[in-house]
């Protein structure tokens, strides 16, 4: 009979059923961590508003704020290669489809999202550098950014409990899937998964290949997207699931999950932030110890949390 090589055997135990949630968790701690070290710790929304201001701007609209191309602005590029990574893996796991759902679901993505923007652009901060990030570097405002994470969702669960006993039709009608990865012709998804990687750590060797600063951490970034997104795929992770869950089925795994990556964020920041990095002279080491600690301390924080906290049970993620 024929026998796997050991590489092939660890490809499919990567990539032929999900992992836990908590091992998720944890390998994201240690890249944050590493994110930290390298220049900033874990954000998403900045490089989301840099990418729109970047598409405005390329429209004609020359007044709403930044000059930063995307392939300059490390959050941009960690959040596009995020979205490859994820990709990826799927594409590995053949997992890959294009699902469209019924026309409910998709108004209620499209103003969750608005929600979730929103929120995130008046509370300074989302579930990933607000909460995530922010928390594990004691920001007072990410305490409150959290409460109002909690606040919003149990408002969007009694919303969406409402609405399947008065308007269940609004999540039924039609829905298709594109591109199935479960049909027998599914090979070309792990063959464009591995010319994907090849592209991506080409653009990383060219980054890294210039030799300045900003161009070795833009490639990290680049790297660092690649292995984010993948993991987040793999395990599911998702911090809207650790706050809807306890509300709305009384499970505890995600939960459980994102209070043990945390702990180990915390653990790593406060190392980082209390001895500096790299024996850094005092005026540094303050930078350091302010890094993922912004100022929205409290209301705005309060206020823009409860909006991302409806937003993101809306949308459903």
């Amino acid at each position: 009979m024929f026998k796997k090589g050991v590489l092939r055997e660890l490809f499919d135990g990567l990539f032929g059923k999900s992992w836990p949630m908590w091992v998720g968790g944890i390998l994201l701690a240690l890249l944050n961590i590493l994110l930290f070290v390298i220049k900033y710790p874990w954000g998403g929304s900045g490089g989301y508003i840099s990418i729109g201001q970047n598409l405005f701007q390329s429209l004609g609209a020359t007044n709403i704020g930044t000059k930063i191309p995307i392939n300059l602005h490390t959050v941009a590029l960690l959040n596009i290669f995020i979205v490859l990574g994820a990709f990826i893996s799927s594409l590995f796991s053949k997992e890959f489809s294009i699902k469209v759902a019924p026309i409910g679901e998709l108004v209620k993505g499209l103003i969750g999202g608005a929600l979730m923007g929103i929120g995130a652009t008046v509370g300074i901060g989302c579930t990933i550098g607000g909460f995530f990030s922010g928390v594990p570097a004691l920001s007072g405002g990410a305490l409150f950014l959290s409460l109002g994470f909690m606040l919003g969702t149990i408002v969007a669960l009694k919303y969406l409990l409402w609405e399947m006993e008065a308007l269940p039709k609004i999540s039924m009608g039609k829905s298709c899937t594109l591109l199935p990865g479960t049909g027998k012709k599914t090979s070309w998804q792990r063959w464009l998964g591995w010319i994907l990687i090849a592209v991506i750590l080409f653009i990383f060797s060219n980054y890294t290949g210039k030799g300045t600063a900003l161009s070795k951490i833009l490639g990290w970034h680049v790297f660092l997207g690649l292995i984010f997104g993948i993991i987040l795929q793999r395990s599911r992770y998702c911090i809207v699931r650790a706050f809807r869950e306890p509300f709305m089925t009384g499970e505890s795994s995600a939960p459980v999950a994102i209070i043990i990556s945390i702990l180990v964020v915390l653990i790593g920041f406060t190392v980082l932030k209390y001895f500096g990095v790299g024996n850094a002279g005092e005026t540094a080491v303050r930078a350091i110890e302010m890094k993922s600690v912004y100022a929205n301390f409290w209301l705005r924080a309060l206020l823009g949390g409860f909006i991302f906290g409806l937003g993101m049970t809306l949308a459903g993620g």
